[in-house]
């Protein structure tokens, strides 16, 4: 009978677990694939494997980390980013640790704001070649409103 409550008290403290779940966005019109994330004990965003999709080489990365729940959806805030040096010619793929999405910081601000569930989205919002040019992630343009599409 004990190991029965012990059993549905871990399955009652299991379902309302608080977690984070790590994702990822690349936009369409960066030239690095981001993708195939790795997580540490300490890092949500340990490793990271990167693709240029560039014609000529990439010389660093601008990573930017923002945080949202389901109530904050529309106004991610951003909790970490990185500058990481690489060098990736056209077509090639490489693996770097990030170090991003601190895990403790991210449940200790999910636990401030009482949700159970939080998302944190890496993406890149800047790259750099290695003939100087750049490519910066767009931004929507102020005063436009974005209209919400609600299931029928």
């Amino acid at each position: 009978m004990r190991r029965l409550l012990l059993a549905l008290f871990l399955a009652g403290t299991v379902a309302h677990a608080e977690r984070v779940v790590f994702t990822m966005l690349t936009a369409p019109t960066c030239p690095v694939l981001a993708s195939a994330p790795e997580q540490s004990k300490d890092f949500g965003f340990q490793t990271v494997l990167f693709r240029n999709d560039a014609e000529k080489p990439l010389q660093s990365l601008y990573l930017t980390v923002t945080f949202y729940t389901a109530k904050t959806r529309d106004r991610e805030e951003i909790v970490d980013s990185g500058h990481v040096y690489l060098n990736l010619g056209p077509g090639e793929m490489k693996r770097i640790d990030v170090f991003l999405g601190r895990i403790e910081a991210l449940m200790q601000k999910m636990k401030s704001i009482r949700e159970e569930v939080a998302w944190a989205k890496l993406f890149v919002s800047g790259a750099e070649f290695t003939d100087g040019s750049r490519w910066e992630m767009d931004k929507p343009p102020e005063g436009v409103p974005v209209q919400e599409i609600s299931p029928k």
